[in-house]
């Protein structure tokens, strides 16, 4: 079986700087100031007194978990290498079977290897679909939330390395997909019109669970090691904890 060994990592997140607001121009000039400073002062009392409450899905699977085990703030550097190992570990026990279970020879795992090797230090971490119960990977079930997925974009197979199965699925139909509880593979010939040309591979392998809120920041909360749970927030969301 391939052979995956997770090396250093490194991670960082840039933050773009927030650029000053410039004030809109009066619509009526003979406006008085005192009158546009009491409706700016009416509209904050009315939002500050009605605060949004953010991550809803994320705090209530929180505070489920604290009464289980225990939570730790991670920095994203810190993330990128953790769930970098979560996936691979997903690869080794799972992914290589799978594809010795559709006839890829030898020769196409070690090279889906090798690729996946390269990238191990630059993750694409990415939001996928809506989390359903029947795909939670932690205690309790929290409705609202995304998988968070480790992407492998672009990989290829090159012609011989696919199988038979492959091949004639792909000849038939176009693309194959296939997957586990933790990862999806998809593969499309990357001549369409040629079926004996190499083939692109994307694998996806779910690492966490996470929520993203309306200005994009995220929420992502994955188990380190059993009762323990590890949370990155961007920008230093406060969730309670």
């Amino acid at each position: 079986m391939a052979d995956l060994r997770v090396s250093d990592t490194k991670g960082y997140l840039l933050y773009r700087e927030v650029e000053p607001v410039q004030p809109y121009p009066r619509i009526d000039p003979q406006q008085p100031h005192d009158e546009k400073s009491r409706g700016q002062e009416q509209t904050r009392e009315k939002k500050d007194g009605q605060p949004r409450r953010r991550f809803v899905a994320m705090r209530q699977l929180i505070d489920r978990l604290k009464e289980v085990g225990k939570l730790e703030r991670i920095t994203y550097p810190a993330l990128l290498k953790e769930l970098g190992s979560v996936g691979v570990g997903h690869a080794d026990r799972e992914l290589f079977e799978l594809l010795k279970a559709h006839q890829v020879p030898p020769e196409g795992l070690n090279h889906l290897a090798a690729q996946i090797r390269t990238l191990i230090a630059t993750p694409d971490v990415g939001f996928g679909l809506p989390l359903d119960a029947e795909h939670n990977v932690l205690p309790y079930f929290s409705r609202g939330l995304a998988v968070v997925q480790l992407c492998y974009l672009h990989l290829e197979l090159l012609p011989g390395q696919e199988g038979p199965m492959l091949v004639d699925t792909i000849a038939r139909d176009g693309s194959f997909r296939c997957g586990t509880r933790y990862l999806q593979a998809e593969f499309r010939p990357q001549v369409k019109a040629q079926y004996d040309s190499a083939l692109n591979v994307d694998i996806r392998i779910m690492v966490a669970v996470g929520e993203m809120d309306e200005e994009n920041r995220r929420a992502i909360l994955f188990e380190r090691s059993p009762g323990v749970y590890a949370l990155y927030t961007d920008k230093q969301i406060s969730l309670s904890i």
